[in-house]
């Protein structure tokens, strides 16, 4: 898809949407009723209101504390260079794209919510799982590695999920795009660690069976190796047993 369509990404493409929501935030605050306007409301855009498809991805988190919209903007800005050096445009756009058309799919035919802080929390998580050990200051002072924040977040939109039937509907939908995305890697990646813990184990058995031994048990095998606590004795028959097999063997009837 992108040897054919690489030619229309737009760079940058998280950078432009936190441009246009510190736009719309000043809108707002001129005219806080316009944001009934960018909703995404289903009636509305059946009835040929279709700019509401897109507008409802314009709507600021927070409306009524400046410092909070800079931060945003700002942390975007880091997220849109980030994710661009490291999927390249392309593959950026496919996955904003992705869960904007997912979000709307949910709201359009299952009446669920279309948030943009759902989808903006769906980008954050992607640039926390692409680089977990980035360092940013958190509120300007303190150096926090993203995929601690990242964590944070995931549990908050899990309790979110669990506790809010309301909530369901945009959490699921918005973080649709990332399960696509990421899913097929976190099974590989699972999988992976599975045969390497085998093959470890493996490893491991082999190097103990390989251990050279003083005593070994002649009913159950045990050697000084294995258990360094066992004690072992020769018996009458002239075979060394362990102190849990020689009290059983020497009760066992003599033919």
């Amino acid at each position: 898809m992108e040897n054919r369509f690489g030619r229309f990404a737009v760079p940058g493409l998280v950078a432009i949407l936190a441009t246009l929501q510190a736009a719309v935030w000043i809108l707002l605050q001129l005219k806080p009723t316009f944001i009934v306007s960018l909703m995404l409301l289903p009636p509305l855009v059946w009835e040929g209101e279709i700019w509401r498809l897109v507008t409802w991805v314009f709507i600021p988190n927070s409306f009524t504390n400046p410092l909070w919209m800079v931060i945003a903007v700002y942390f975007m800005m880091i997220i849109s260079g980030v994710m661009d050096r490291a999927w390249g445009a392309f593959r950026t756009n496919l996955y904003i794209f992705g869960g904007m058309l997912s979000m709307i799919i949910g709201a359009m035919v299952f009446g669920s919510l279309a948030l943009g802080l759902m989808l903006y929390s769906s980008i954050f998580i992607a640039f926390c799982c692409l680089v977990p050990n980035y360092e940013i200051m958190l509120f300007f002072i303190l150096p926090v590695k993203v995929k601690y924040l990242g964590m944070v977040n995931g549990a908050i939109l899990l309790l979110q999920f669990i506790s809010s039937s309301e909530m369901r509907g945009p959490i699921f939908f918005s973080m649709l795009n990332f399960l696509i995305a990421f899913g097929p890697g976190f099974i590989k990646s699972m999988k992976h660690k599975a045969v390497v813990a085998e093959r470890r184990s493996r490893f491991e058995s082999a190097n103990q069976r390989d251990t050279p031994h003083f005593h070994k048990c002649h009913q159950c095998g045990k050697t000084d190796v294995d258990d360094p606590h066992l004690d072992f004795r020769v018996t009458e028959d002239g075979e060394e047993y362990c102190t849990v097999c020689r009290p059983r063997q020497q009760s066992a009837p003599v033919a």
